[in-house]
């Protein structure tokens, strides 16, 4: 009796769930279904097109284009109305890099999705020697420098003839990355100020971050109205400690968010504190959770992944192919209209030492973070607060090093050969789709 119930259930699930969801929400102007790989760099390429990706995440690094901010007094509402801004930082700025980069991929087919307003400590330029953080530069002057430079980087990819990178056309735009959680970004050590400076800070003034997201979707629409923009989500933060920061949940910034972007995007790394067990199938659930909003916009997962190492936290490379097999098709059947691993080829070493003390402090505290449980955490980490900031935080991001599928020798990974087996699977059931769509007529 109790194995007939189940049956049934499941057989609604089957049936009922998918319809729902409704029918996958396509990107305009992407033929079938996105998948990609971030580049990494240059010597990548081979192995993209070996691969037969289409797609590739790339930096519009705003130090790189003007290593300095020479024009502090200027407003986001003088930029807004005042083109020949844009103009002049476009005879300016410096291109040769990031024109190279793109022109390198579109000349062997790949598509280039730039992320643009990404305000990690690696991206800003500098203000008197400092890097030009909404607190340094002040916050509305931050949005009218960065308004300024997103509308010049599309203007010269938007192929309309006007200041333009000749033979480019790029259609869809990252804007910022993970804003939802800058502030906790900035604390983790990838934003400025870092620690506890950069919880207080700009990153972690919600109406500022909204603000923030509201200016760089205009300033790609200004240069360009039919590009497409999208924000990154960061998803794997658990909900007490969001609340801690005063930030919305994940799902709530989405619907937050979601009138300011075209698509919407997300980041998910669920075995990035622990290896066991694999869960990729964490990156589907989160497809339906999103869909479930009834927003009717196509889901991108922007990055996920999961790293081969280190090996003495249990990490494997076995282990991220059955991650990147879990992950790319239950995002699929879950609806989603497109699939970017993270990364090609990294270092596969780290230079942090992991001692027994550190493994024991990991198997304690992560149950913790993954089970939300807020307070024992804070009991844990705050007597302990020098070790955490100094060393354990270092510790935990050991796997950043870890995600290529290639090693730096050149040796393939078993994850390249899975993406070899899901491209191949993909093609077939792409064909069976479309041949049920229109009735087996070709």
């Amino acid at each position: 009796m109790k194995k007939s119930i189940r049956f049934w259930r499941l057989l609604v699930l089957v049936l009922v769930f998918p319809a729902a969801l409704g029918a996958r929400e396509t990107i305009p102007g992407v033929d079938g279904f996105l998948f990609g790989i971030c580049q990494g760099n240059e010597s990548t390429i081979p192995y993209l097109v070996a691969l037969g990706v289409k797609w590739s995440r790339v930096n519009a690094n705003w130090r790189e284009l003007t290593p300095e901010v020479t024009n502090p007094g200027l407003t986001l509402a003088q930029v807004k109305s005042d083109r020949a801004l844009v103009e002049e930082f476009s005879r300016t700025a410096d291109w040769r890099g990031l024109d190279r980069r793109i022109k390198l991929l579109v000349e062997h087919g790949i598509q280039p999705i730039p992320i643009i307003g990404h305000g990690y400590s690696s991206q800003l330029p500098s203000f008197r020697g400092k890097l030009a953080t909404p607190d340094r530069l002040g916050q509305d002057h931050y949005l009218a420098l960065t308004y300024l430079y997103v509308a010049a980087v599309v203007e010269r990819y938007d192929g309309d003839g006007l200041m333009d990178a000749p033979g480019v056309r790029i259609k869809l735009w990252q804007i910022e990355n993970e804003p939802n959680q800058a502030g906790l970004t900035a604390g983790w050590g990838w934003r400025d100020p870092k620690w506890i400076p950069g919880l207080l800070s700009a990153w972690s003034d919600w109406e500022f971050m909204t603000q923030l997201i509201q200016t760089l979707n205009q300033a790609v629409k200004d240069s360009d109205p039919e590009s497409l923009t999208m924000v990154n989500f960061h998803t794997d933060v658990p909900a007490k400690i969001t609340r801690l920061l005063n930030q919305p949940a994940w799902l709530d910034a989405v619907r937050e968010w979601s009138p300011y972007i075209d698509v919407i995007g997300f980041d998910s790394y669920p075995n990035y504190y622990s290896p066991d067990p694999v869960r990729g199938n964490e990156v589907g659930e989160k497809v339906k959770q999103i869909r479930s909003l009834g927003l009717n916009k196509p889901v991108l997962i922007v990055e996920t992944d999961y790293p081969s190492g280190p090996s003495v936290r249990g990490f494997s490379a076995e282990k991220q192919a059955e991650f990147i097999r879990q992950s790319f098709w239950s995002a699929y059947d879950a609806g989603a209209a497109g699939y970017i691993k993270f990364d090609m080829q990294t270092l596969d070493s780290h230079t942090t030492d992991i001692t027994p003390k550190d493994l024991a402090a990991l198997d304690r505290v992560i149950p913790m973070w993954e089970k939300d449980q807020l307070g024992r955490l804070l009991l844990w980490a705050l007597p302990r607060a020098g070790y955490v900031q100094k060393h354990f935080l270092d510790v935990v991001k050991t796997v950043e090093p870890y995600w290529g599928l290639v090693t730096p020798s050149g040796e393939k990974k078993p994850g390249y050969f899975v993406i070899e087996e899901i491209r191949k699977e993909l093609a077939q059931k792409q064909k069976r789709e479309k041949s049920e769509q229109t009735g087996g007529i070709k």
